[in-house]
């Protein structure tokens, strides 16, 4: 698209505002992950509880996205993303209330049902604007923007803990997502008419969730999806145990090397889009996810270093990979249900957190005070999606090679 024309910068706006809806979930969770400590002793917890609000958190982003789907299909996109940012604002406003745990993780369950409407509705938007290898590009630049949330979260959020306490997290919370309501009513776009909506499709939805599991070219690229981002989701709940507990880092260098490693994902999507304009989603997903399994294998053998720079190093673009990657398979994966959109996405959206949800756990579980049960982590789920793609999904395809501009001149501008 022409940044130049009118189209252009209405699309450039409507990309930037569904990147800030979709990073409610690393703001939520990376914001206060140097906090953790604080929190429990605020509410007279140990440390494991207060890191069980991060796998509950996934758990909500799993099951929320579940229940998006079908609303976005039945009422359209703009009405549920209002829903969604103003659940978020809510509950972010009551965890700074509560002085019980359990209440805490409550809470965090219903803020991450808010927070998860942003990137479903946000690639059913993007679905519905293009088609073709425009999907995946269109994507990457979502992705990528969305990624500068893990990279200034974690530093902000250990400014604002060592200046005002962990509480003031929160407050910022509230106000990032009255900005993001007022934008989403402003600037974006109703993209799906009324006569494309399916008023049944909450009662459908079963059917159509059952439906897409069985289809191959939904439910290949969408668990690969899946176990590529896992890596991420491992290294986000281990983060604050290797590099503040095993390496002895204060939280605001602590902040600062989450930043330098999350840069990775920033650097790695604009090389993907790079190569999207000679290769299609699909054969960079062929030829990146044995890369992906060679530079976990490497992570796992530095693992066990007292050498951060080294440990720092490998982490850097085996997490790069999944900078690469995700946009490639989300892609391929709405375009394996081209008639549900939202459906599809809030599968996508599903599928993605289940499986960080089991990571997450796995990881707190084993204990976090090295690099290796992360590392492993990432290997399996490196050789799963590797295996996973090979198996079932190699072989010729079609790439589409018509693609189309956004037409937003009659959605709501």
């Amino acid at each position: 698209m022409s940044n130049s024309s009118p189209a252009g910068l209405r699309a450039a706006l409507v990309i930037c505002v569904l990147a800030l809806l979709a990073v409610f979930p690393p703001l939520a969770t990376d914001m206060y992950l140097a906090a953790i400590g604080d929190v429990a002793e605020a509410m007279n917890a140990d440390d494991a509880s207060a890191e069980l609000s991060l796998s509950v958190f996934f758990l909500g982003l799993c099951l929320g996205q579940i229940c998006v789907g079908p609303l976005v299909d039945a009422f359209g996109r703009k009405l549920p993303l209002l829903g969604g940012a103003l659940l978020f604002t809510l509950t972010s406003a009551g965890l700074l209330m509560v002085d019980d745990i359990v209440v805490f993780n409550g809470l965090r369950f219903l803020q991450a049902i808010g927070a998860c409407t942003g990137m479903a509705v946000g690639r059913a938007i993007v679905t519905d604007l293009y088609e073709g290898r425009k999907v995946a590009k269109v994507m990457t630049v979502l992705v990528t923007l969305m990624t500068l949330g893990p990279i200034v979260s974690p530093f902000l959020g250990s400014l604002l803990l060592t200046a005002f306490g962990w509480r003031s997290i929160f407050v910022t919370l509230v106000i990032v997502g009255l900005a993001a309501l007022l934008l989403t009513m402003i600037i974006i776009p109703e993209t799906l008419p009324p006569e494309d909506r399916k008023p049944g499709a909450m009662r459908q939805a079963i059917r159509h969730y059952a439906t897409l599991a069985t289809r191959r070219s939904f439910i290949v690229p969408t668990v690969v999806t899946a176990l590529v981002q896992a890596p991420m989701f491992a290294f986000i709940t281990a983060s604050s145990g290797i590099f503040q507990g095993g390496f002895g880092l204060t939280s605001t260098a602590y902040g600062i090397l989450f930043g330098v490693v999350a840069s990775s994902l920033v650097v790695f999507g604009q090389i993907n889009n790079l190569l999207l304009n000679r290769f299609g989603p699909k054969q960079l997903l062929n030829g990146g996810l044995p890369v992906f399994a060679i530079f976990a294998f490497l992570l796992v053998t530095v693992s066990g270093s007292d050498q951060l720079w080294l440990v720092v190093g490998v982490l850097w673009f085996t997490l790069g990979m999944v900078g690469l990657l995700t946009a490639n398979g989300m892609s391929v994966a709405m375009a394996g249900s081209p008639e549900a959109a939202g459906l599809g996405s809030a599968g996508i959206g599903a599928i993605q957190f289940g499986i960080a949800f089991s990571t997450s756990s796995v990881v707190a579980l084993v204990g976090t005070s090295t690099a290796t049960p992360v590392a492993v982590a990432m290997l399996v789920s490196a050789v799963l999606a590797f295996g996973l793609w090979s198996g079932l999904h190699c072989g010729s395809y079609h790439e589409e090679s018509v693609e189309r501009e956004p037409d937003l001149t009659g959605a709501g501008f």
